[in-house]
């Protein structure tokens, strides 16, 4: 039998490896302002913070910082971008080309402004010998951000995104890139193209390769050589010591797409996040004779942008349906007037407490991904109204599966919202199809939060998972397409050709020479 003071020793030892091999210093790089991004990335946040681990975020959204959980954060950060975009068209149909600059130039614009805040100042206040086990980093944008990994000494290196699987991830994790049955982003094609659509969704593969590596990649080692110094290693080479990629995509709903071993689907991380539900919200809910049905065009966009025409003919069709109560996430109430009974209008909605409500039969959506996924995990029905970069593609694949209705921004008017609408909620298919697309979705061995958080300690444990790297990014493109062996091959061809093209040739000359035997008389 151990000795009670011997049992305290080893408590007292086994204590201390705990907290020596839990206590990491991590630094989180967010770089989109979206809050619904900033609440994807925070469910990783916390679950790592209450595992012990102490935490420097970089964010841009007000948190009180905490012993072990440190915020820089870029206040304001979102008014500063959309007051670039001021005069932009938000229900003008964007050509897929256009759509890709668009996006690129946006981070570029980003970049820029980041550079300039007092959080990221602050952070290069920190000195260059300041631990860090590791360095998390969304890679959705911010790529000059990456000079950090450098700057602080080259710690294994995590990146995430809560954009689905971005065309650059190929970059990243080395992964095969198929344009025959891999739709871009912002292609409505599916992953059974036609000829045409198969040589336009290559063109829109290449053009995003392109712009990305020549012109946007270019800007960003640009900027992080002014401010890390000339002799900073290329960006292009730092992304590709990701350890770990973490993408949210999951294959019960999105195309088929080859992964290698270091990138991880995490769709639905965000889903079981806590939020509080008001008792307003609960009664209205409660009251409403067929159910409640949610508008909510996300963090980034709101109906308000719209203008005041759409705002009315969505008031309108709301008023004319009664027997449903409506959500109405807008960012101004006030501007919209005296609120009939079954119209509720917030500037702010708990949306997945809400979607999680048996209650609820529908959810008008930008066709943002992240919205998508929680109605898809609640199985509620979908209107999707798409304005830009993924959600295009969004809304085709619900129409696709049977589980929503697409409606375009320009053609939003009286008749067809209610139209949409009812359409959705009066043809119980669509309800019938997402509950199936909810069980798949839920039909996972462990949550997808814990299985982020164990592949993300995984790294910390074992200082890098360099193993599961390709040994591609190590490569010359001679030998990674092996054009090497092909080019010796094609010499050896070569060789036996003349070899025999000469012995050809000497028989030949042999015959031609060699007198003919006289016939005999």
């Amino acid at each position: 039998m151990i000795k009670p003071t011997l049992a305290l020793i080893v408590a007292v030892v086994v204590l201390a490896k705990i907290v020596s091999t839990s206590a990491e210093n991590i630094l989180f790089l967010q770089t989109l302002s979206s809050k619904s991004h900033h609440i994807w990335n925070k469910q990783i946040i916390d679950r790592l913070y209450d595992n012990g681990h102490n935490l420097t975020i970089l964010s841009f959204f007000e948190e009180k910082s905490i012993p072990g959980k440190t915020f820089l954060v870029a206040a304001d950060f979102m008014g500063k971008i959309m007051a670039e975009y001021s005069d932009w068209d938000y229900t003008a149909e964007v050509d897929p080309f256009i759509n890709i600059k668009q996006m690129y130039d946006y981070y570029s614009l980003a970049s820029r402004i980041i550079s300039e805040e007092n959080a990221f100042l602050e952070l290069l206040k920190y000195p260059k010998t300041f631990r860090f086990d590791l360095i998390v980093h969304d890679f959705t944008m911010g790529q000059f951000l990456l000079g950090l990994v450098e700057y602080f000494g080259n710690p294994p290196l995590v990146s995430v995104t809560a954009f689905n699987i971005p065309s650059y991830a190929i970059t990243l994790a080395d992964a095969p890139l198929m344009t025959t049955y891999m739709p871009h982003y912002t292609a409505e094609f599916t992953n059974r193209m036609t000829f045409i659509e198969r040589v336009k969704n290559t063109l829109f593969w290449a053009f995003d390769i392109f712009y990305r590596s020549q012109v946007y990649m270019r800007g960003e080692n640009s900027l992080s050589r002014k401010i890390f110094g000339q002799e900073t290693t290329s960006l292009n080479a730092i992304e590709k010591r990701s350890d770990l990629i973490l993408v949210n995509c999951d294959f019960s709903m999105d195309y088929y797409q080859p992964l290698p071993p270091n990138v991880i689907p995490v769709a639905g991380l965000h889903v079981f996040r806590k939020e509080d539900i008001s008792p307003v919200i609960k009664q209205f809910i409660a009251r409403a004779n067929k159910g409640v049905i949610l508008l909510s065009f996300g963090t980034i966009f709101a109906t308000e942008m719209l203008g005041e025409q759409v705002n009315k003919a969505i008031m309108d069709v709301f008023r004319g349906m009664s027997d449903y109560g409506f959500i109405w996430k807008h960012g101004d109430p006030a501007s919209l007037g005296v609120m009939p009974p079954n119209v509720l209008v917030l500037p702010w909605v708990p949306q997945a407490a809400v979607l999680s409500n048996q209650r609820t039969r529908l959810l008008i959506s930008h066709g943002g991904l992240l919205s998508l996924q929680e109605a898809s995990w609640y199985g509620v029905p979908v209107v999707a109204v798409p304005f830009f970069v993924d959600q295009q593609s969004n809304a085709d694949k619900l129409e696709r599966t049977g589980v929503g209705a697409k409606l375009l921004p320009k053609d939003i008017n009286e008749e067809n919202l209610r139209k949409s609408i009812l359409k959705v909620v009066e043809n119980e298919s669509y309800r019938t199809n997402m509950k199936l697309r909810s069980q798949r979705f839920r039909s996972q061995p462990e949550h997808p939060l814990d299985r982020a958080i164990f592949w993300i300690e995984k790294v910390i444990e074992n200082k890098g998972l360099g193993y599961l790297r390709s040994p591609g990014h190590d490569m010359s493109l001679v030998v990674l397409y092996g054009l090497d062996m092909i080019g010796v091959v094609l010499l050896v061809l070569l060789l036996v050709y003349s070899l025999l093209r000469k012995c050809a040739a000497k028989v030949s000359g042999q015959k031609s020479t060699k007198p003919s035997k006289s016939k005999k008389e």
